[in-house]
């Protein structure tokens, strides 16, 4: 996608008239003299033009163009057109995607169509670059993230009002010129782009000699048309990441791991660590994470109906859920999917290494706590640790504690259970038995009484060869003559890829009867209310996580009501 700009207008009259005078080129163009020398000069240095001044001052002097040398470039044949859609932010497309089945590779390729500009734009744009940063500097001495934003604002206003002054553009026009010189001095070049596909879960860069790869959320990996220009470019932008977190990569520090404020996660490695190359591994956030109706949905299949009015009326009554799976299984985002459930008048408080959980705006009393790293100097590291036993002081009704990684975070976890919390968690393991044995046995250990105190385990399960997702099964924590059991409520079967109940549950029944006086009969009608009311908003297409959000208010407020709305078919204005 080329950027048509005053340059291109510039370059097609030289081309057919090979050369003119500055004073030609500006009253056929309509703008200033001294913006065609400008441009002539960023052309010539580019070695895309020479320039002749004349002797005679009374002269005008001349451009005469340069015609730059062909790249030779290979046709690509990619085969059947798998997907294709635009990349937007902000209302405009920064790109275009076509993922097509390549015969050589068997396997789809990813292909990004990026604005780019010609090389006469290119030269200036150049010497732009050079004019901003000898304006302002990059970032802020001391590392204040609010310092460093206001200098970045300051950058953009600069390079707008450079660009709007010398080429009068479009809005259209100066955004992706902008854009472009901005992902370059500031960002991550083309790799900025890929960050705002929502199909996106990973961007990994292995080398300079191989493409960058992504991961797509229906597709898995896939290589893409991108290459890095060189390791230095690679090491350049790892280092940019860095700075951006007040942490150093180098030689002597070669491994990087950070949290971005968006939410991204990023692992960089440098060579020799990384024998091949510098590598960069960016993990993207969500910005519009799954809610339960994401999981019911029927092209999803994640979760039958039953599976999440069940886990709606355990979140409902404060029942303690522990969330496992494999790495890439969905267990942040079926925990993502169940805070959003919680009722609106209690105080939230969540602990995570990286913002990964995104909670509806009516749920205003929320309090999210991040971890911090050490400086360079390996002081003022924040650890989950630190910020669970704080979150004790903050008196929250629900504390949801990102990952139990080690033994003191599982102790603190558990022990907020004993003082009355209801508390929500995740953890690495496949199955609900593979919970037990991490948390009972060496090296978190737990005492086996403690256990007993989780009441429901969620497992969700990544099936690699279909590239699917599913809650494999749903169990509560029983008590048994050697320990902690689990009696299995719901579970998957692959081959049908279908979900059963296995047995009803007991011990959450005789939970709820204490908690709530509720009969077993009136805990499963609430149920089947609840599953009314997922139904109803399956209909209604209510699947995003603020649409989630009204409804929730609507119902913690009039139960009854939002029961009847569901069972009648009434349109979600009349009641939200």
């Amino acid at each position: 996608m080329a950027i048509e700009t005053k340059i291109e207008e510039m370059v097609a009259l030289l081309k057919s008239k090979k050369t003119m005078s500055f004073g030609a080129l500006a009253r056929q163009l309509s703008v200033r003299e001294d913006l065609i020398e400008k441009l002539a000069l960023c052309m010539e240095k580019a070695g895309l033009a020479h320039l002749q001044y004349p002797i005679n001052m009374i002269e005008n002097p001349s451009i005469t163009f340069i015609a730059p040398a062909r790249e030779v470039t290979k046709e690509a044949h990619f085969g059947k057109l798998l997907s294709e859609y635009d990349i937007t932010k902000d209302g405009n497309m920064i790109g275009h995607v076509k993922i097509f089945h390549s015969p050589e590779e068997r396997r789809p390729l990813y292909i990004i169509t990026l604005p780019e500009a010609s090389p006469a734009t290119r030269a200036y744009l150049d010497e732009v670059k050079l004019q901003v940063s000898k304006t302002l500097q990059v970032w802020s001495d001391d590392r204040n993230p609010e310092e460093d934003k206001h200098l970045f604002e300051g950058r953009q206003k600069l390079i707008a009002d450079i660009i709007r002054k010398d080429l009068s553009p479009s809005p259209r026009i100066l955004e992706q010129l902008s854009r472009l010189l901005l992902n370059e001095m500031y960002g991550l070049g083309e790799l900025e782009t890929l960050t705002e596909d929502k199909q996106l879960e990973e961007i990994v860069v292995n080398t300079a000699r191989q493409p960058v790869s992504v991961y797509h959320k229906k597709l898995g990996w896939l290589r893409t048309n991108i290459m890095m220009k060189n390791e230095a470019e690679t090491e350049n932008f790892s280092q940019q990441i860095a700075r951006k977190v007040g942490r150093q990569i180098s030689t002597l520090n070669p491994i990087l791991d950070a949290h971005l404020g968006t939410g991204e996660r990023v692992n960089a490695t440098l060579n020799p660590i990384s024998a091949y190359g510098n590598t960069i591994t960016m993990r993207l956030f969500a910005k519009n994470p799954w809610t339960i109706i994401h999981f019911v949905k029927k092209e999803n299949n994640a979760m039958s109906l039953e599976m999440a009015s069940l886990l709606w009326q355990a979140m409902h009554y404060e029942m303690n859920i522990l969330t496992a799976g494999g790495t890439a299984s969905g267990k942040t985002s079926a925990l993502n999917a169940l805070l959003a459930l919680i009722p609106p008048f209690q105080r939230i408080v969540t602990i995570e290494d990286t913002r990964e959980l995104y909670l509806p705006s009516y749920q205003w009393n929320w309090v999210p706590l991040v971890t911090r790293m050490p400086n360079p100097e390996g002081l003022g590291e924040v650890t989950m640790l630190d910020l669970m036993v704080n979150s004790l002081r903050m008196r929250p009704d629900r504390i949801i504690l990102g990952e139990i990684r080690r033994k003191r975070e599982a102790e603190v976890f558990f022990e907020a259970m004993h003082t009355g919390h209801s508390v929500y968690s995740t953890v690495h393991a496949d199955t609900g038995q593979q919970v037990l044995k991490r948390l009972i046995e060496p090296p978190i250990e737990i005492p086996k009484s403690q256990v007993e105190d989780v009441h429901l385990l969620l497992v969700q399960y990544r099936d690699r060869r279909r590239n699917i997702r599913r809650t494999n099964e749903i169990s509560e924590v029983i008590s048994g003559v050697s320990g902690p059991e689990l009696n299995r409520v719901f579970t998957w079967k692959p081959r049908t890829d279908a979900f059963e109940s296995a047995k009803a549950p007991h011990r959450y029944m005789e939970e709820l009867n204490m908690r709530t006086g509720m009969t077993e009969a009136e805990v499963n009608a609430d149920q089947k209310d609840k599953a009314s009311i997922l139904s109803w908003m399956l209909k209604n297409s209510l699947e995003d996580v603020e649409d989630v959000g009204r409804v929730m208010k609507a119902y913690y407020s009039d139960i009854s009501g939002i029961v009847a709305a569901a069972e009648k078919g009434t349109s979600p204005q009349k009641v939200l």
